[in-house]
Parts: C-alpha cells; structure tokens; sequence
C-alpha cells in the first residue's frame, strides 16, 4: 500500500508521470466506449488486425524520419494505418467470405511486411519494442492533446448516434432497410480503431492495445443489466483499472503496456470467478 501511496505522490510532482496519468485516463474511457461495440459486433479480431498493421506504418515511418521527429512518425503511422484499415473494411463489407480468414491473412502480411522493412531500412534508428509494447516514459504534452482530441471525436460519434449502432450491432438488415447506411457505420467504426490503436502506441503499444480494447466490453456484457448500464460499466472498468495499473508499474519498475495488460486481465478473471461464486452461494 505504502507503494501505491509513493507511486500517487510520484504522478503529482513530475511532469512527464501526469501526462501519463492523463493520457491513460483519456484513452481508457475511449477505449470503454468503442469495446463494447466491439465484442457486441464480433469484430474483436479485427482491433487486432488493425493493430498490427500499425506496425507496417510504424517501420516506414521510422525508414523516413529519425526518431526524435515523433509528430512526423505519427502523421505517417496514422497515414499508412488508416489506409490499410480501409482497405480491410472494403474487404470485409458484407462479404460472403469469412471475414475472419481475410483479417488472418491481412494482419500476418502487414505485420510481417513491416518487420522486414524495419530490419532492412531502420533497424538501428529506433527500438521498435517500445512501440510494440508501450513505454511511459515516451509519453509528451503532444501525445496528450492527441488522446484528449481523440476522446473529444470519438464520444461524439458513439453517443449521438447510439441507437443506430445499437440497431446496426443486432439487426443489421433490419437496419439498412429502415434506412440507416450500414456502410458509412462500417467505414466510421474502422477509422476510430484506427485512431485509438495509433494514438495508444506510446501507452499500451501496437500488441497490448489490444486488452484495452477487449477486456472492458466483455465485462461490462457479462455484467450489465441493460444497454445504458454496459458502457458505463466499460468505461468505468477500463478506467478504473487502467490508472490502478499505471500506478502499480511505477510503484514496481514495471512496463506499463504489459502491467496494463496484466491488470485487466487479472481483474476480469477474479470479476468472473466472484460472479461464480455468488451465483453459487445464492443458488443453495
């Protein structure tokens, strides 16, 4: 406790550990905004494919610009990202084909792609592990203003139109006959992936992004009792201990994208096992 109550008084005398603190939280309740969307939708392979296309942009982007030059990098990254990410929504609208093998194939190419680049042209230019997998101490006012400005368009966009992705999510059919254009909620859904996996590189990393994105949803749908009560459910989730896993890596030296991941996880287990129990318990 005396750890956890050291790491508080760490976040509030240096700079670089608030904007950390700050860009966490931001992107926490992004990501418990979009996750339960995800699991809702079955797209959780997809967060994954996107993630790791990331890293094709990421090795050109680092072929181009040294790595002090972190706006550059990003520009780029997003560039290349959002232009796969594109393509793999054009691919996977309402295809005959299952859309999982094409994301399989998708995401191995990219991936692979982008490890050869990044061999080949940058390999002694920049640690791709720390955009692999996340590092605090990267984390700038920039990156904070990006996390701030990315939570400012995506809460938007989910919440004003939140009963025709409810619509979308469960009867897509019936969706597109009433009206609603099921293609343009596609194309939506993708490029805020897309956004959020790259704005998060500094944080979770290309890998890791991918808990964040997950572990929140499936809780709050395992939990809540109604549709209003499951994003709350995520975004508190996905906050809550998000921030607990910041502290927790910087009380023990550890690195933040992986402790984030561990956290998470751990919490939604022990969450299910309590539920168990309970259910258990009331039963007799």
């Amino acid at each position: 406790m005396n750890l956890i109550l050291n790491s508080i008084h760490d976040f509030t005398h240096y700079d670089f550990l608030i904007y950390a603190l700050l860009g966490t939280i931001f992107l926490s309740i992004t990501c418990g905004l979009i996750s339960p969307l995800l699991i809702a939708r079955k797209n959780a392979f997809m967060g994954s494919a996107i993630s790791h296309s990331t890293l094709l942009g990421l090795a050109i982007a680092l072929s181009i610009f040294s790595s002090d030059n972190s706006f550059s990098i990003f520009a780029t990254t997003l560039f290349i990202t959002i232009v796969c990410t594109l393509f793999l929504a054009y691919s996977t609208f309402r295809q005959r084909l299952p859309s999982d093998s094409l994301i399989g194939i998708f995401y191995t190419s990219t991936m692979a792609l982008g490890i050869i680049i990044n061999s080949a042209f940058a390999k002694n230019k920049s640690d791709l592990l720390s955009f692999l997998f996340g590092n605090i101490l990267l984390l700038t006012k920039e990156d904070l203003i990006l996390s701030l400005s990315l939570l400012a368009i995506t809460a938007p966009l989910i919440i004003l139109p939140f009963k025709k992705w409810l619509f979308l999510t469960y009867d897509e059919e019936g969706a597109i006959t009433s009206g609603i254009n099921a293609k343009l909620f596609h194309y939506l859904f993708f490029i805020l992936l897309a956004l959020l996996i790259v704005t998060s590189i500094k944080l979770a990393g290309t890998i890791l992004i991918e808990t964040l994105l997950l572990v929140p949803g499936f809780f709050a749908l395992k939990f809540a009792t109604s549709v209003r009560q499951t994003f709350i459910y995520s975004v508190l989730f996905s906050t809550f201990f998000a921030i607990f896993g910041i502290l927790l890596a910087n009380s023990f030296g550890l690195p933040s994208g992986a402790t984030l991941a561990v956290v998470l996880f751990i919490a939604l287990v022990l969450s299910l096992l309590f539920k168990k129990i309970y259910t258990l318990v009331k039963s007799y």
